[in-house]
């Protein structure tokens, strides 16, 4: 059975889902707060639902990472692999979100890369 054609404000919401986190980077765990407010009172729509999940499992997830690579840093070792680490981090997380809102614009489902789906 196919799914229904997103309308322009569904498209427009859950690209919004994927490239909003990049301003809430300026806020402490913005990044993580915009794709859960889209989640609990953006519209309820399937598509959008998914989208604002996909989001937020990613976000949650590259902070995670994030964390790790900076306690890495904290060590003698992890000085040296910290900075290449945090830079292939950095390319991961602006390629899936950037892929994500281009899917969302086409009206398709997008799933981020190396994530852990905490959010069913």
């Amino acid at each position: 059975m196919e799914q229904p054609t997103p309308s322009d404000q569904e498209r427009t919401w859950a690209a919004v889902a994927h490239l909003a986190p990049l301003v809430g980077y300026f806020v402490l765990i913005g990044q993580i707060l915009v794709p859960l407010a889209i989640l609990l009172w953006g519209p309820k729509t399937p598509f959008v639902q998914a989208h604002a999940k996909e989001s937020l499992n990613g976000q949650i997830t590259y902070t995670l990472y994030g964390l790790g690579v900076f306690l890495l840093a904290l060590t003698v070792v992890g000085i040296v692999l910290a900075l290449p680490l945090g830079l292939a981090l950095l390319v991961l997380v602006l390629w899936n979100m950037v892929q994500g809102a281009l899917a969302a614009g086409r009206g398709e489902v997008y799933r981020y890369a190396l994530i852990l789906r905490l959010v069913p």
